[in-house]
């Protein structure tokens, strides 16, 4: 007699069950990350596979529970549905110790009382959309659950700010909408969209850049455009454009620095090769003041016309170069001195010159 093994219906429809959802997974999931259907319909089929994807672990289970039992065929049949069912859950297994931990909001900011407006995006947040408008209850949750959401103050102008603001969020590859550069009495802002790796969903950004030419202040919104809970989605968004930002303004710092130190640098080798210089010219002053010291050179009386040699007056004081002149003099008596000579040779001069003419009846 031959003995017919039964096969487990539970196994082979765990099996169906698990590959359909599985499938549909994997359609919604390229068809939305390509942008062929939209978030909210998205969504709702996620969460009609995951379902299915349950569905199928729990008649994988049971049908492993009635093979071991009687003896029946298709353990095969529900280890695969097992299999495909544990990877339709992986990801909603993966973000459960989020959605327990973290709060239920999708709109985060560094100020609550007064937080960044959405003003272009606000067209694109109609419909299914969340609201444009920051919930104020859920300032409360962030304050507790995110404390490190900070405004950035800066000693840099308020053009400065936004520069490197602008070039954070390039470098964030984010999508800008809108961007107006700060201007006085009037903050600059920017509006701009950025989608999650894996997924693909749409979360929007408004970025607020205020102050003057002397100090700044930057303030950052995330807000999910979709959805009831971003999964801390939104939080790690703006530390990521906090810490692009901060990057960027260490860096003009250091460029800065950088550059005063090349100038000091540069004025300091300035000076010392002025110094050597002038260490290696000679000084002349001393021979200028040895020349204005030294006697009037003898006159020759054989030349016709010419006055007679000047006597010197031994009465006066002696002079530098004078053998008799020992002591050093203070730069404002070798003044003194100087002129005092010059105006007795002058003396000296006009008396020779009256004695000449009055021996030949001159006009003196």
């Amino acid at each position: 007699m031959r003995y017919l093994q039964h096969e487990s219906r539970k196994a082979v429809w765990s099996q169906r069950i698990a590959l359909m959802f599985l499938l549909l997974f994997v359609i919604t999931f390229c068809a939305h990350r390509f942008g062929q259907i939209n978030t909210p319909a998205a969504m709702q089929l996620f969460g009609v596979a995951v379902t299915g994807g349950v569905v199928a672990l729990v008649l994988a289970a049971a049908a492993l529970v009635g093979i071991w039992k009687d003896g029946h065929k298709g353990a095969g049949l529900a280890f695969s549905g097992a299999f495909m069912s544990a990877l339709l859950l992986a990801f909603p297994l993966w973000s459960l110790p989020n959605l327990m931990a973290l709060p239920r909001i999708t709109d985060v900011t560094t100020d609550t009382k007064s937080p960044p407006r959405f003003e272009k995006i606000a067209a694109a947040r109609v419909g299914e959309a969340n609201p444009a408008d920051y919930p104020r209850a859920a300032a409360e949750s962030q304050a507790a659950a995110y404390p490190d959401l900070q405004p950035i103050t800066t000693t840099r102008s308020a053009s400065e700010a936004f520069s490197a603001v602008r070039e954070a969020v390039t470098s964030l590859n984010w999508r800008i909408v809108a961007e107006e550069p700060p201007a006085p009495g009037k903050a600059g802002a920017i509006e701009a969209s950025a989608r999650s790796f894996i997924f693909g969903f749409t979360d929007d950004v408004a970025v607020r850049v205020s102050g003057d030419d002397s100090r700044a202040r930057i303030d950052a919104r995330s807000s999910a455009r979709f959805g009831q809970h971003d999964l801390g989605r939104n939080a790690e968004r703006v530390r990521a454009f906090l810490g692009e930002v901060k990057t960027r303004l260490a860096a003009i710092e250091t460029a800065e620095a950088m550059s005063r130190a090349v100038a000091l640098r540069e004025e300091a080798a300035k000076k010392a090769r002025k110094k050597e210089e002038a260490a290696r010219r000679p000084d002349r002053s001393r021979d200028r003041e040895a020349a204005l010291r030294e006697p009037p050179p003898p006159v020759d009386l054989a030349r016709p016309g010419a006055p007679p040699p000047i006597r010197p007056d031994r009465s006066a004081p002696p002079f530098r170069g004078d053998p008799d002149f020992s002591r050093a003099l203070s730069p404002e008596e070798a003044l003194y001195e100087r002129r005092r000579l010059k105006r007795l040779r002058r003396a000296e001069r006009r008396r020779a010159a009256r004695k000449f003419w009055e021996q030949f009846g001159g006009p003196y």
